[in-house]
């Protein structure tokens, strides 16, 4: 279904809706808090990214988008763990904020359903709660496109950035690394930093004029642990 706008392109995916996102992170919230068994943990995220865009003609990561959801471990006999986790990610890129006269005035907005996998070692074990209070990880993730919209007021009709967002790929293939600091045996605050694989926009596959577009982005968000 797609919508376009007199300011701009709105494309809105009907695979996935914020209700759809919504249910499924509850549901799964729930399953993932009624876990017993000693050898998994799981807990709830909320943050926020700052985000950019190679080849749109801005820099900086000035685009804040809200990120949350849902993560599961599983544990080990060991400092090794697999986590999962699933998210709703806002995305994408804007001018400067402090200073927006100086970029291009070009807004993109994304919105992704993403399941992060990923293998972390911890450090600095709390024998009275059972944790490590530091991890460091790596992995991959993939993101399923939700909506996407664009505002373009720097490039003629017809070389806006607005003509290719129904051709922006609606998978996304990522790696992130981060480190996790556990403040308590329930809370914990994250630093991650994740950036595209696949590219938003591919021009070869839809042979167009136009430069490849790349997201990556920063997130600090917090996480609350049931124990």
């Amino acid at each position: 279904m797609n919508r376009i706008s007199f300011n701009g392109m709105n494309v809105r995916k009907p695979f996935f809706s914020l209700r759809t996102i919504g249910l499924v992170a509850l549901l799964t919230a729930g399953a993932a808090a009624s876990i017993t068994a000693q050898r998994f943990e799981a807990g709830l995220i909320a943050g926020l990214n700052a985000c950019q865009i190679d080849g749109d003609e801005l820099a900086g990561f000035d685009k804040v988008g809200l990120t949350g959801g849902v993560k599961t471990v599983m544990i080990f006999d060991s400092p090794f763990r697999v986590n999962m986790e699933f998210l709703y990610s806002e995305r994408g890129s804007r001018p400067d904020v402090l200073q927006p006269e100086y970029d291009p005035p070009i807004h993109v907005k994304l919105k992704y359903a993403e399941l992060p996998i990923y293998i972390s070692y911890g450090d600095w074990w709390q024998e009275e709660g059972k944790y490590y209070k530091v991890d460091i990880y790596g992995g991959f993730s993939y993101g399923r496109l939700i909506s996407a919209s664009t505002y373009d007021y720097y490039h003629s009709p017809d070389m806006s950035i607005d003509l290719i967002v129904p051709y922006f790929n609606e998978n996304d293939i990522s790696w992130l690394i981060g480190i996790d600091y556990r403040m308590s045996q329930h809370w914990g605050v994250a630093g991650r930093y994740t950036r595209g694989i696949t590219p938003l926009f591919s021009p070869d596959k839809h042979d167009l004029s136009a430069p490849t577009l790349l997201s990556y982005f920063l997130t600090l968000r917090f996480e609350y642990y049931f124990k």
